[in-house]
């Protein structure tokens, strides 16, 4: 049998139509080892005129507030990898407790060094702004960190005017089993640490957390609004590109502009 001759192969050249362009481009810089983030996100935006596109910064499976400072030298790398030769409306930066180490300003002036008009959320500015949009200061925290991290969470969110009425976490060290906690334990979570009938609000921290699916089922059974890091950032994602849909089934907060 002889071979095809490449240089006689006659190509045709077909009719294609093409969909609309998105209505937003979306980044997203995730961390290495994170399975949960970009699965959020495309479930709380539920849209398929929204297109996220992702890149990766390495992070070790099992973070510190060491190797969460160490990724302020990380993160141009990343940015730049992220869709670099297209329409990129916003990007998100998915770690919410990196994102309180390395302080929300910082982020912000990394992302944007090279695309100064570039719109940036990350998940603590998000979900800061939400709790603000909702009118809740007085609020539970939920967290999968130990040690040196919560005690960052803690003092972070106080300095920017939020009442801790109560805290808690899940004893999970990296962001594999903090992405296979069960409904359950979020549920008995929720419930213990909004006994208090002050609490106005849940913030449950942690972009490795999986949320989608679960917000409106917290809010029924504690009867008050629920952030949780995904979510939060979803909703500002959409915000800060001048979006203002509402997308129901996802949270209060996703129902507001």
């Amino acid at each position: 049998m002889m071979p095809n001759d490449v240089a006689t192969t006659q190509w045709t050249e077909l009719d294609v139509a093409l969909s609309p362009e998105p209505a937003l481009c979306l980044g997203l810089i995730a961390l290495a080892n994170d399975g949960t983030t970009e699965r959020d996100l495309h479930a709380f935006l539920r849209a398929d005129d929204i297109r996220i596109c992702t890149t990766r910064v390495y992070s070790p499976l099992r973070n510190n507030l060491s190797t969460l400072n160490a990724l302020r030298d990380r993160l141009a790398v990343a940015a730049a990898t992220l869709v670099p030769e297209d329409r990129l409306d916003v990007v998100a930066f998915g770690c919410t407790s990196g994102a309180m180490a390395l302080g929300p300003d910082t982020v912000r002036a990394i992302l944007t060094h090279d695309r100064p008009s570039l719109h940036v959320t990350d998940p603590i500015s998000a979900s800061l702004r939400a709790l603000e949009r909702l009118g809740c200061r007085r609020i539970a925290v939920l967290t999968p960190y130990i040690g040196e991290v919560n005690a960052m969470v803690g003092r972070f969110l106080r300095e920017h005017g939020l009442d801790l009425r109560a805290t808690g976490y899940f004893p999970l060290v990296d962001d594999n089993a903090r992405a296979r906690v069960t409904v359950g334990s979020f549920e008995d979570a929720a419930s213990r640490l909004t006994e208090d009938p002050t609490i106005e609000a849940l913030f449950i921290s942690c972009t490795a957390l999986r949320t989608a699916g679960l917000i409106e089922r917290l809010e029924r059974r504690i009867g008050r609004p629920v952030v949780s890091s995904n979510q939060a950032l979803s909703w500002d994602a959409l915000r800060q590109a001048g979006d203002m849909r509402a997308i129901a089934g996802t949270g209060q907060l996703m129902r507001l502009a």
